[in-house]
């Protein structure tokens, strides 16, 4: 008799899953009820140990900071009479620590360079302001910027009354008071109204003269983040608090926020609207002597609505912040409905573990067989290794007839494969063939040696594998490169086989071949003639911004138009043209090397030299008349 794969399978693992969760069963009362209070207690110790350890590393990145800007300032690396320099250096340090909320300077005048992240917005935002006042403390002029996520300026404000003065702040005052590395109490920021402590130090210069006070703002949100990522369960919380009893870090951010933007003020715990963590904290002060017990831990247990809570507080061990970690969860987060039901579950879990067994056993063994071999044709499938089997008699229906449907799929899997190489090959093919002749027609009608666009395709490959492209990447570019003059078929002939300088009408239309290119390849399905577009569209826009049509830069750039500039411009100076002569090549490329950083793009210039050698070898193989004494000596 035989029977359904499914009905065997399904039986199977239902028994097993009552196997399984018989033996937790068993395991979980057994030991939770020797471990129960150990548990609690080190399971508290290390949500508290991990939201101290998360705060301290964050602390120590804004201290780090702090000292590297000091000292960048010292040695006039930066400067305040360079603000623009400044505030990018404090934007780049922003973009590198997230949970560094600001970084300032304040000179002695109080002339002030202050770069804050912006909140509240879909996209990154970041605002710069910058007051500057005269010898005299007069306040000469303020103003507020906003950038984007690459500094790109946005928008600039300025600002008529300003009440602002750097000299006055707490994180200023407190870094000249102490003379090193200072860190403020918690208070709520002048510009953001949100909660935070900043980090701030003196800074001398060589002469060992005070120049100002160098700040680094951390919001006391991102420690408060920590407690969104910690799994405490219903009726549970963890909590931050002063000496004063005013919450410093809480779950929920906004009841800090919504207090300090009224009040300019932290809450207390009586006014969060958490009576369990009232009673949590009344218990807490009830038991032990707050702030004097060092780095150790206390545990406290409390009532709270009939129900058992367990609860801990840590100092928070900086010399600087007499914080208090305090946790608190109620006893069921721990024992659950194991200790109503532990009985009954453990008596049912055994009788349905020993049917489990003697029935899994039977099942096991009658499918295994034929299961392997299943896996194996699979496998071999998977791999790409279409070997048919030799089909065995099974008790099972499904099994033998899975293992005929296996090879019959081997079969068409063969044929197919062999029918899509041939069809990708002639794809393939003519897509090369038809690109080809389209670029040899614009090469045609161009005054360019023979052989530029395959020159400039080899090049390209070149620089893509140096630069990490994969090789499919690598391929697409060396298509799509040889349309890359595709727009100068718009342009007329007696211009672009003017052998004198253009006039500016001619100049003008020139500029025009870009979008006529783009314009031959726009709405293209086909990847490679996408490509293709990007690169025939922004060939020449460099990468300081000042080229055409559309003044991109840097990065704006599609990076394989970037790569085509650079190997286009140095094919057409190494070659004679109706207009110019052909330039040796050591010219050509310390030309190459002058333009990098305006032009061109430092990092394509830098694949260019490594490549250099290879890119030599193609010039040679596929310039027409190459004379060996005309090539570098590295190429010789």
């Amino acid at each position: 008799m035989r029977i359904t794969i499914k009905k065997a399978l399904i039986s199977g693992v239902i028994l097993l899953q009552f196997v399984t969760l018989t033996t937790l069963l068993v395991s979980s009362y057994v030991s939770n009820q020797r471990s129960f209070n150990a548990h609690a207690h080190k399971l508290m110790i290390d949500y508290a140990d991990n939201i101290i350890n998360n705060s301290k590393r964050f602390m120590n990145i804004a201290e780090a900071t702090t000292l590297l800007s000091s000292e960048l300032l010292s040695a006039d690396v930066l400067s305040i009479n360079r603000p623009e320099d400044l505030s990018l250096y404090f934007f780049q340090q922003l973009k590198q620590s997230s949970h560094i909320s600001g970084i300032y300077f304040a000179n002695t005048q109080g002339t002030f360079v202050h770069v804050q992240r912006e909140q509240g917005f879909k996209e990154p935002l970041f605002s710069r302001k910058f007051i500057v006042f005269d010898n005299k403390d007069t306040l000469t002029s303020s103003q507020l910027f906003t950038h984007d996520n690459i500094f790109t300026q946005l928008s600039v404000k300025n600002i008529q009354q300003e009440s602002y003065d750097p000299r006055d702040r707490i994180w200023f005052n407190k870094a000249l008071d102490n003379g090193a590395l200072s860190w403020t109490d918690p208070y709520v920021f002048f510009s953001s109204r949100k909660p935070g402590i900043t980090s701030s130090m003196p800074v001398y210069n060589k002469d060992k003269q005070l120049i100002g006070v160098i700040g680094v703002d951390v919001s006391l949100a991102t420690i408060s983040s920590f407690f969104d990522n910690l799994d405490l369960g219903d009726n549970s919380t963890a909590f931050v608090t002063n000496r004063l009893g005013e919450i410093i870090a809480y779950p929920d951010q906004k009841i800090i926020q919504d207090t300090a933007s009224e009040s300019l003020r932290f809450p207390r715990i009586n006014e969060i609207n958490n009576p369990i963590a009232l009673t949590a904290w009344q218990a807490l002060q009830e038991e032990t002597q707050l702030f004097s017990t060092g780095g150790s831990a206390t545990a406290v247990a409390f009532s709270f609505d009939n129900n058992q809570y367990h609860g801990l507080f840590k100092e928070f061990t900086h010399h600087e912040w007499p914080w208090i970690i305090a946790v608190y969860m109620p006893e069921q987060f721990f024992l659950s409905e194991l200790i109503t039901n532990q009985k009954l579950n453990i008596l049912f879990g055994l009788v349905i573990s020993i049917f489990a067994c003697l029935s899994s056993c039977f099942f096991i063994n009658h499918i295994t067989d034929s299961l392997r071999k299943i896996k194996m044709i699979a496998e071999n499938i998977r791999c790409g290794q279409f070997i048919k089997t030799n089909v065995t008699e099974s008790s099972f229906v499904e099994l033998q007839q899975t293992q005929y449907a296996f090879n019959n799929m081997i079969d068409s899997l063969i044929a197919s494969r062999k029918e899509n190489q041939q069809l990708h090959l002639m794809l393939e093919k003519t897509n090369v063939e038809t690109i080809t002749r389209l670029g040899l027609a614009a090469e045609y009608k161009n005054d360019s040696s023979p052989n530029h666009i395959r020159r400039v395709s080899r090049y390209c490959e070149l620089i893509g594998l140096s630069m990490g492209m994969s090789k499919d990447k690598t391929k697409e570019l060396c298509a799509a490169a040889k349309l890359h003059d595709l727009g100068k078929i718009g342009i007329p002939e007696q211009i672009l086989s003017k052998p004198a300088p253009l006039t500016m009408q001619e100049w003008i239309m020139m500029k025009t071949a870009p979008v006529i290119g783009a314009k031959i390849l726009q709405d293209a399905e086909s990847v490679t003639l996408q490509l293709a577009h990007d690169i025939a569209l922004t060939l020449h826009e460099h990468w300081d911004g000042t080229g055409y049509p559309n003044q991109l830069q840097h990065h704006g750039i599609p990076l394989s138009a970037r790569i085509v500039a650079v190997v286009d411009t140095f094919d057409t100076m190494i070659h004679p043209r109706c207009y110019k002569k052909a330039i040796p090549i050591e010219v050509a490329i310390t030309r190459i090397h002058t333009l990098s950083g305006s032009k061109f793009d430092p990092s394509v210039v830098a694949a260019f030299d490594h490549c250099l050698m290879d890119i030599l070898n193609v010039y040679k193989q596929l310039s027409p008349s190459v004379e060996v004494n005309q090539l570098p000596r590295r190429c010789e």
